[in-house]
């Protein structure tokens, strides 16, 4: 099978495309300011300058980092497809430095079990039947 490399909002994911297809992010949520990874608004600090009475300087504070939100806990959630009643795993890199923890996952297919378990920065799913649509979600820390 093929190696196949997924990027999304720096997160990086590796996976064998006989086991795992259709891998995408569907949220990246950064817990510290609570709006998605690619949004930096909150960091501006000054936007709205001139609405305030008498036209005062709005506040001017600055992130040292007015690009991106990075480092801080995220809370992701992965969608993909599992090809086969088998363990699959994949391997995640670039804006991580360690999963915390697996909040919750979701399996369409009845009576029958799933588990995710992660060692470092490899997420290994195991299922009973093969199934499309299948959910992750896990709180990671960034790099």
């Amino acid at each position: 099978m093929t190696a196949v490399t997924y990027t999304n909002k720096g997160l990086t994911f590796v996976y064998d495309d006989g086991d795992i297809t259709e891998l995408s992010v569907v949220a990246d949520i950064d817990m510290r300011t609570g709006t998605p990874v690619d949004k930096t608004a909150w960091l501006d600090g000054g936007a709205a300058a001139g609405s305030y009475p008498g036209a005062l300087d709005g506040f001017q504070a600055k992130n040292s980092n007015t690009t991106n939100a990075q480092a801080g806990v995220r809370l992701v959630t992965v969608k993909y497809n599992l090809e086969a009643a088998a363990t699959e795993a994949f391997t995640m890199s670039g804006n991580i430095s360690e999963i915390v923890t697996i909040v919750g996952n979701a399996f369409p297919t009845a009576d029958k079990t799933f588990s995710v378990t992660f060692s470092g920065l490899v997420v290994t799913s195991h299922a009973e039947a093969a199934a499309d649509n299948c959910y992750l979600t896990m709180l990671i820390l960034g790099a």
